[in-house]
């Protein structure tokens, strides 16, 4: 079978795809809107945006105020556990902020 690429249709599933990404969250520039979505909704007291889709049951955000140790834990509906880094998402790397644009 011919291989197809990864695919998110709501925000919480493009997010857990972009920070899956051993490269990092901001890494292709599909990522970057999306992850500034998250950074919005995390900086305004918003929860993490949950997402259905590849089994995942529930998403939680741990040590949200710590800039250094916040992460997002995924369970799975088989009850497998997978734990992203959200530390210092605040900042986007200057590569995948595209000239003359401002993220939102």
């Amino acid at each position: 079978m011919p291989a197809t690429p990864a695919q998110a249709n709501d925000l919480g599933c493009q997010v857990l795809l972009c920070l899956s990404n051993p490269g990092g969250a901001t890494q292709y520039g599909a990522c970057v809107p999306p992850m500034v979505k998250l950074w919005e909704r995390l900086a305004l007291g918003g929860s993490f945006p949950g997402c259905s889709g590849g089994g995942v049951a529930k998403t939680k955000v741990y040590d949200r105020n710590s800039a250094t140790r916040r992460r997002v834990v995924m369970t799975f509906a088989d009850g497998r556990q997978t734990t992203y880094s959200l530390a210092n998402i605040e900042r986007l790397p200057q590569a995948a902020i595209e000239p003359g644009t401002t993220p939102r």
